[in-house]
């Protein structure tokens, strides 16, 4: 997903995620990562708590895995979001990080009064 467009502000979307991790064997047995979602002032707007027990892979000197995940997100207006992987829940710092613009569908559009739709 490179940008979204949605009908009305406020919106909720949910965003549909593959998380790709790897770490050397001996390592990283109960890793926990958090994918958050910021809105363009900074504010969390979505998170998900990603925590696995990884055993080693024997005779492998590396491990990875693969996961597919559903990131809902509260959108209160336009603008460039970010979704990250933070160490922590409250870290704001992450090498992995993308924007996502989110615009309304048709900005120019007049929205229906009550009568009208009679």
């Amino acid at each position: 997903m490179t940008s979204c467009h949605v009908g009305s502000f406020p919106a909720r979307i949910t965003i549909p995620l593959v998380l790709a991790v790897y770490s050397p064997g001996g390592t990283d047995y109960d890793p926990e990562r958090f994918i958050v979602a910021r809105s363009p002032r900074g504010e969390i707007v979505g998170l998900l708590q990603c925590r696995w027990h990884w055993p080693d892979n024997p005779g492998a000197p590396v491990k990875f895995r693969v996961f597919a995940h559903q990131l809902p997100v509260q959108v209160p207006s336009a603008g460039v979001y970010t979704i990250g992987i933070y160490e922590s829940r409250d870290a704001t710092e992450t090498a992995h990080h993308f924007p996502l613009p989110v615009f309304k569908a048709n900005p120019f559009a007049v929205p229906a009064s009550p009568s009208s739709a009679m």
